[in-house]
């Protein structure tokens, strides 16, 4: 960068960034299943990430007859890029990515504990968790023109303007909801997208990743969104997208892209590889954010599992899917077909089901057709 960017010292109080700093140690273990990794090398950081978790919301001040509930609270805290410290801390407590980040954690360290059988050595910490669990705070919700949506911290109106897309975060990064939810939660993902507002500076990759985690992502309008925000060295930078938020009328729409490389825009193929692939709760889909007119062909994108998965996709049909098994897991998958036909070097079978699960072994390749 050019320069310091915003500095804004109250930021350092989000919360959300002890959970988020240890988010992708867990990610390497679920997509490549290394368990010497996740013993000798990602335990212990997801552990002191818990520990400080529960000391944090097990502090008097973050629960009581104060708060006029049993829950834990997440305080204080301050929601990403947005209030700051406010007085009487009016948004600084529960913040709807402090929740769903730290329920990621949680859940990731009770996994890993059985993993490695720790249970014995583990056994108050773990106890803390799940008691916290049992006792969590809800996600801020308010009333939108479209319906109910969720809000980036209780207490928050339904027409804030955002720096980054705070309101669908436990799309992504929390990875709680997405085209596996149910009904109800569906429509509240729905209706805050479409009531999403942003100001422009931290989302050209994160909000089109959680619009392609929910099969909404517009393709056509995120090309153009990277054509506005390109610059001559072929990088993205941040563009200016609406005023009502912390930008004016007279703000220059490009004043971002004199400051240096945005480096988070370079997981923009990541939109794409969603859009292609999704596995994210163990359960892999094809094509679930794609255009029907379109053909794409894909060669081994990683999965949840330790899978490497090709496809490809014409006229808006699946033409075939081939499965490498890197550490033989159970395969679970959407079927795209009415009927399929499953072969492995030793197997065949057909399947009219639209969901299955399968054993695999480490080395072994799956053939999937439509029957």
């Amino acid at each position: 960068m050019t320069m310091n960017t915003y500095p804004v010292p109250t930021w350092g109080w989000e919360v959300c960034e002890t959970p988020w700093t240890v988010q992708g140690l867990w990610w390497h273990y679920l997509y490549t299943m290394d368990e010497e990794f996740l013993r000798q090398r990602a335990f212990v950081p997801i552990k002191e990430a818990v520990l400080f978790l529960v000391d944090y919301m097990k502090r008097p001040e973050a629960r009581g007859k104060q708060w006029g509930d049993n829950k834990y609270h997440i305080f204080p805290t301050v929601p990403p890029e947005l209030y700051g410290l406010k007085p009487g801390f009016q948004y600084n407590y529960d913040c709807l990515v402090d929740l769903t980040l730290t329920k990621f954690v949680f859940n990731a360290y009770s996994k890993t504990v059985k993993i490695l059988g720790h249970e014995e050595d583990e056994k108050q910490l773990l106890s803390d968790v799940l008691e916290i669990l049992d006792n969590f705070p809800d996600y801020p919700m308010a009333e939108s023109k479209y319906g109910k949506v969720f809000v980036s911290v209780p207490g928050e109106h339904a027409d804030v303007v955002y720096n980054v897309p705070n309101s669908l975060m436990t799309v992504f990064p929390g990875e709680e909801h997405g085209l596996h939810s149910d009904a109800e939660t569906y429509e509240i993902l729905n209706n805050t997208f479409n009531n999403f507002q942003i100001e422009g500076g931290n989302e050209l990759v994160f909000h089109n990743l959680q619009a392609a985690r929910f099969g909404l992502l517009d393709l056509e309008k995120f090309k153009r969104q990277i054509h506005y925000c390109r610059l001559p060295n072929g990088t993205c930078a941040d563009m200016v997208l609406q005023v009502h938020g912390r930008y004016k009328d007279n703000t220059a729409f490009d004043f971002m892209n004199k400051m240096g490389i945005w480096f988070e825009n370079f997981g923009l193929p990541v939109v794409i590889n969603e859009c292609l692939l999704q596995s994210y709760n163990g359960n892999i889909r094809l094509f679930p954010n794609w255009l029907d007119d379109k053909e794409a062909m894909f060669n081994n994108l990683r999965a949840v599992g330790a899978f490497l998965i090709s496809s490809s996709i014409s006229n808006g049909k699946v033409e075939f899917i081939e499965i490498l098994s890197e550490a033989g897991t159970p395969l679970k998958i959407h079927l795209p077909w009415q009927g399929a036909i499953l072969k492995t070097r030793n197997f065949e079978k057909k399947y009219f089901d639209d969901f299955i699960e399968i054993n695999t072994k480490p080395g072994e390749r799956t053939l999937l057709k439509p029957l």
